[in-house]
This record gives C-alpha cells, structure tokens and sequence, in this order.
C-alpha cells in the first residue's frame, strides 16, 4: 500500500526538477541525510503571526479544542 501513495521522485533534466530547484532553492536530494527539521511551525503559541485577525473571527483560540486541532494539524502534516 505504501508504493501506492508515494509520489514520483523528479528525475535530473524533468521541468519538475527544474520547478522544485527554483521554488526551493536546493536540489531534490540536497537534504536527504538531514536529522533535525529546522522549520518553524504553527503552534498555539505563534499562531497570531500566520493568520490574519478576520480569519481567526469567531473563533475561541484560547480553548482546548482549538490547541489539539493545532497540535494534529502538526503531528499529521509532513513538512
């Protein structure tokens, strides 16, 4: 099942290779044998610095589910 849900790795010379080396400014392999992700993410904590104050309208930031949905949200998006 899990060959079924990878995706295809771009190949030296496909335009995608190309598209990925522009956006991200590394090759495809270039962070294989990287042990720490650096990334910073969306916590409960710094969550004011990546969305605006209309989108977070109506919506209770200080409660438990809010937290957990960030955490998940974290815990289940590969980065």
């Amino acid at each position: 099942m899990a060959k079924r849900s990878e995706k295809p790795v771009p190949k030296p010379g496909q335009k995608e290779m190309k598209i990925f080396e522009e956006i991200y400014g590394m090759g495809w392999f270039d962070d294989a044998h990287t042990k720490t992700d650096d990334e910073e993410k969306i916590t409960e904590f710094n969550y004011e610095q990546y969305f605006s104050p209309e989108m977070l309208k109506g919506i209770d930031c200080q409660g438990e589910s809010f937290k957990d949905f960030i955490k998940t949200v974290n815990l289940t998006t590969r980065t």
